[in-house]
């Protein structure tokens, strides 16, 4: 494929910061902090690239507006469930495996040094020094001058050296500190030059399908997990589109692609509130609006990338009706793929198959009703016919998916009251 792994990661890292409704500028900010202290330590290009990359993903496992305002707490009372679930959405990526431990432990207190997940082993340096990045950026009052508050922001910082903060990290952090670009650079930087000095030659690497599949599994969990009720509901998309693929004669390439399109089918939902994707009442007419804008995220975030125009089309296109109905694009008949019309299908077929706060997953007789009654004009006939013949065996491959994702989910959560647990166990000794 003609595009790097380093393309790749500096897209989804800018998307992140730019359309998360919970995380705009954070990231960005953060990162930037994490850099000059990184090269105050002298870090290596590999090292500092993993904490530059971390910083700038390091809260997205903060789901909910109530969960991110309690981090911005200068002492977050349980920040376990976020940097767990963080961890967990990266940690298919096999490129971001020390990242994916250095947000597992970003919060991690110094004093505990010794007391870590033993599944993981000891603490990464790199968390430490996002730990003293992010927690800077929760204490600039954004509506003051960043000079003006610097000499009040390093005071409040000294004051947890040695217990909550590693003190080498803090020796770097003052020295950077003290100077008036350090906060400039926070306060003006772009996401894409930090992106551009943080991220080593490592990554200019050639992007495979192999590693394009882990990382579009990285991204869809990164969405799925927003919600209890559909947490591999991207990872049963892709099976299932991939399997309605090779049934319709598609080449093992062709499939693996369609899976990626299904795994990416929702990521422009990161735009979305997931008190919106979350709610068991009737949405209101301006939360559907919001809803049916996370296509064209979708598009939005990856359309650029050259190499991927195909699989972003189908991901992108997954609400288009052949009636002209659908969305963002309202495209009819011919102007509508037949990749298009499986990942659509893919995605209600699983959909109707999982328990959702309003109901619960319904049988393979009825979802095939419902595809007929409902969406056969939309998504047109010959997917539907595939789909129709092989009813008992994607049924169970949905179903067998779902409950893989379930399961890896269920063991990060395991992992997070861990750490919850040994923080107890310190702190009662």
């Amino acid at each position: 494929m003609n595009i790097t792994l380093k393309e790749l990661i500096t897209s989804f890292t800018k998307s992140i910061d730019l359309y998360n409704y919970l995380l705009k500028n954070h990231h960005r900010r953060t990162a930037i902090a994490a850099f000059h202290i990184g090269v105050e330590m002298g870090l290596s290009a590999d090292r500092l690239s993993d904490l530059i990359i971390a910083a700038s993903l390091h809260d997205i496992g903060a789901l909910t507006i109530s969960e991110r305002d309690s981090l911005i707490q200068m002492d977050v009372e349980n920040p376990f469930p976020h940097s767990s679930l963080g961890s967990y959405m990266l940690s298919s990526f096999s490129p971001f495996e020390k990242i994916s431990r250095i947000i597992f432990y970003h919060h991690w207190h110094y004093d505990l040094d010794n007391t870590y997940v033993p599944e993981l082993g000891p603490v990464p340096l790199e968390a430490y020094i996002l730990h003293v990045a992010d927690r800077t950026d929760i204490l600039v009052q954004p509506d003051c001058s960043i000079l003006a508050q610097k000499q009040q922001i390093i005071t409040k910082m000294e004051s947890y050296n040695g217990n909550v903060f590693h003190p080498e990290v803090m020796a770097a952090y003052l020295t950077q500190a003290h100077k008036d670009s350090f906060w400039l650079d926070i306060d003006n930087w772009e996401m894409e030059k930090i992106l551009k000095l943080g991220i080593s030659r490592r990554y200019e690497i050639d992007l495979t399908l192999d590693l394009l599949e882990e990382f579009a599994l990285t991204l869809s969990k990164i969405i799925d997990s927003r919600s209890k009720f559909a947490i591999a509901h991207s990872f049963g998309v892709s099976q299932v589109a991939y399997e309605i693929a090779a049934r319709m004669g598609y080449s093992e390439e062709e499939c693996r692609k369609i899976r990626v399109a299904g795994l990416l089918h929702d990521l422009g939902k990161i735009a979305v509130a997931t008190e919106i994707i979350e709610k068991k009442e009737r949405l209101s007419e301006a939360e559907r609006a919001d809803i049916r804008t996370h296509v064209y995220f979708t598009n939005l975030i990856l359309g650029h990338i050259s190499g991927l125009e195909g699989i972003v089309e189908w991901a992108s296109g997954h609400h288009e009706n052949h009636d002209g109905s659908g969305y963002p694009l309202n495209l009819v008949n011919d102007s509508i793929s037949q990749e298009m019309d499986i990942i659509a299908y893919a995605d209600i077929f699983t959909a109707l198959s999982e328990d959702r706060p309003y109901r619960k997953g319904m049988s393979t007789d009825r979802i095939i009703q419902i595809l007929q009654d409902e969406f056969l004009t939309k998504h047109g006939e010959p997917v539907y016919q595939v789909i129709l013949n092989h009813l008992d065996e994607l049924g169970s491959i949905c179903k067998v998916s779902v409950q893989d994702g379930i399961a890896r989910f269920h063991c990060y959560q395991n992992l997070a009251d861990t750490q919850e647990q040994l923080i107890k166990e310190r702190v009662n000794r």
